[in-house]
């Protein structure tokens, strides 16, 4: 049997490895927390992103319809840079387009436009803040070795 000073000694460590036990366990808790907390903003970052990459897509569809004038075998010069706001997203629509080149001996005329659409939305250098932007390079053929003028292909 033991004696009386051992017994006392062995006793109360229970106790401390309770208390370690209960700190990691609520360090662990609190992780968990932070990584899921990180992972439903990354998520909602993600969607912003890809609405504001719509936005974007749209802006350019909206400039493509605008240089290429379906119906009509015109060369129409850019149009003035565009602000849309499309489902609480600012789209800057921008357009550049080169000079003419006529292809010898055929009577086409080519005109080469660059678009670039810039979707953006909330407050730079927030977590709320998206931003996607695209470009587009397109050209128009105008033939005129007839009458009436026609678009080339």
């Amino acid at each position: 049997m033991r004696n009386d000073a051992q017994r006392q000694y062995a006793q109360g460590f229970l106790l401390p490895a309770a208390i370690f036990l209960l700190v990691i366990l609520a360090a662990l808790g609190a992780y968990a927390l932070n990584i899921s907390s990180v992972q439903q903003a990354t998520s909602t970052q993600d969607v912003q992103g890809s609405r504001a990459y719509q936005a974007a897509h749209a802006g350019i569809e909206w400039g493509i319809y605008q240089v290429l004038d379906p119906g009509t075998a015109n060369l129409v010069n850019c149009p003035a840079a565009t602000n849309l706001n499309i489902d609480g997203y600012n789209v800057a629509v921008s357009c550049s387009q080169s000079a003419d080149f006529n292809e010898q001996g055929t009577g086409h005329t080519i005109r080469v436009y660059e678009l670039t659409s810039t979707a953006t939305s909330g407050v730079a250098g927030t977590i709320s803040y998206s931003e996607r932007q695209l470009q587009a390079t397109l050209s128009k053929c105008r033939g005129t070795d007839i009458v009436p003028a026609y678009q080339c292909s």
